[in-house]
């Protein structure tokens, strides 16, 4: 009975790891701060006045939402040239984004704050894994190498 109870737990967290959309962030140079913390999904809604987006996650019966602000335009040049912001995301984008937790500084309150952004598909379009590329979205330096797996 012991036996079957153990398996039946190992197959309810490795079923709960399978569905997940939070993951760990590849190896590769980031900033200090960061933890690699990412989470994949699409985008639901952009926040022009706070720089935000939720993205959304849904897999079989399990939906989650994801909302974080962009530190800073990103490094992607648009069509005029400029930094890529939240806008300029289409919605329904399929992204990576990686994130810190932190606390806004004038409320108190826990926010996601977005690091970086890696496509994993755009316009409609998916792009292959070894392609996917992850674009800064911080002014922090990121310089120091962090081995993830």
């Amino acid at each position: 009975m012991i036996k079957r109870l153990a398996v039946i737990a190992v197959l309810c967290v490795g079923t709960h790891l399978v569905l997940a959309q939070h993951a760990t962030a590849p190896n590769g140079y980031y900033p200090e701060t960061f933890n690699g913390d990412t989470f994949r999904g699409t985008v639901a809604s952009v926040y022009d006045s706070t720089e935000s987006l939720t993205l959304h996650f849904e897999k079989g019966n399990k939906l989650q939402d994801f909302t974080g602000r962009i530190e800073q335009p990103c490094a992607i040049p648009t069509k005029n040239g400029q930094p890529m912001r939240a806008s300029d995301i289409p919605l329904g984008t399929d992204i990576t984004a990686y994130y810190l937790e932190s606390k806004d500084k004038t409320t108190g309150q826990k926010q996601n704050l977005i690091i970086g952004i890696a496509f994993n598909s755009f316009n409609g379009n998916s792009i292959p894994e070894d392609k996917r590329k992850m674009y800064y979205c911080t002014g922090q330096a990121h310089v120091k190498f962090r081995a993830y797996q």
